[in-house]
C-alpha cells in the first residue's frame, strides 16, 4: 500500500520561510523609501506655504520679524524660522525620533529669495531629487 502525502517536511518549511525572509530583506529600503517620499513632499508644500505667508506679511507690514501664526511643523519635521526686517529663512529638520531621522534628504530650507536648498544630504543628491523641482 501506498501512504498519501501527509503535508510539508521540515525542509520544506524551512527553505519557504527562507524565500520569504530573502524577499522582504530586498524589498524593505524600496518599501522604507516609498514611504518616506510622501512626507518629502509635504513638507515642501508647508514650506512654500510659510514662505507666501511671510511674503503676505512683509507686503502689509513691510518687515518679515514679528510674523504670527508661523508652523512649527509636522509629525516628521520640525521648523525653525530665522526672520529680520528684511530677510527670513525657514529649514524644516527632520524629527530625531520619527520615520524620517535618517531620511537622505537631510534638512529643507527655504529664504525670502526663494531659494530652496538642503543641509545635510547624502553625497549626490540634489535640490531636484528631494524637493521634486
Amino acid at each position: 500500500m501506498r501512504r498519501s502525502n501527509q503535508g510539508l517536511t521540515l525542509i520544506e518549511v524551512m527553505i519557504v520561510i527562507a524565500i520569504i525572509g530573502l524577499v522582504l530583506t530586498l524589498s524593505l529600503p524600496s518599501i522604507t523609501e516609498y514611504m518616506k517620499k510622501p512626507h518629502r513632499s509635504e513638507i515642501a508644500v508647508l514650506l512654500s506655504e510659510q514662505a507666501q505667508q511671510l511674503e503676505r506679511y512683509h507686503s502689509k507690514s513691510g518687515v518679515y520679524s514679528n510674523a504670527p501664526d508661523l508652523s512649527l511643523g509636522n509629525d516628521y519635521y520640525s521648523i525653525a524660522a530665522t526672520l529680520t526686517d528684511t530677510t527670513f529663512s525657514l529649514v524644516a529638520q527632520p524629527k530625531a525620533d520619527g520615520l524620517m531621522a535618517a531620511d537622505k534628504c537631510g534638512s529643507f530650507t527655504i529664504d525670502q529669495a526663494g531659494a530652496i536648498g538642503l543641509s545635510n544630504q547624502a553625497d549626490g543628491l540634489t535640490t531636484k531629487d528631494c524637493w521634486g523641482r
